[in-house]
């Protein structure tokens, strides 16, 4: 249904009540990354991929938030970092621009030792 509303195909969807791998069962799910291809841009930094993905949805922003009527709205991001100090900064516009779609976010962080790696040995 989302699919059809909006016009734009989805990177991942779970259908409510399908079992994952490990025996429990998905809660329904329909995700967007804002690129057709499997694996797309790695950003430098968060603001940059989310402002991405809110230019490609922003047409759909009332739509999207009428959702919340039937389902849990979350804008979920992957942040990845070579260290354990700091983490991103979001602007307050990106922020403002976000909250017009009436979503949560939820920004998960995961420590990249390849990445890091990776920029040592390029100095």
């Amino acid at each position: 249904m989302i699919t059809s509303e909006l016009g734009l195909k989805p990177c991942q969807t779970r259908r409510q009540g399908e079992l994952r791998a490990d025996g429990k069962i998905f809660t329904g799910m329909w995700a967007y990354s804002g690129y057709e291809e499997s694996d797309g841009p790695h950003w430098e930094a968060l603001e940059e991929g989310l402002a991405f993905v809110l230019d490609k949805l922003w047409r759909h922003r009332q739509l999207i938030a009428s959702y919340k009527s039937k389902a849990k709205l979350i804008w979920w991001c992957g942040h990845f970092q070579t260290s354990f100090d700091g983490g991103p900064t979001l602007s307050a516009s990106l922020l403002s621009r976000l909250g017009e779609f009436g979503a949560d976010l939820f920004i998960d962080n995961f420590f990249s030792e390849q990445r890091h790696q990776s920029r040592e040995s390029q100095t």
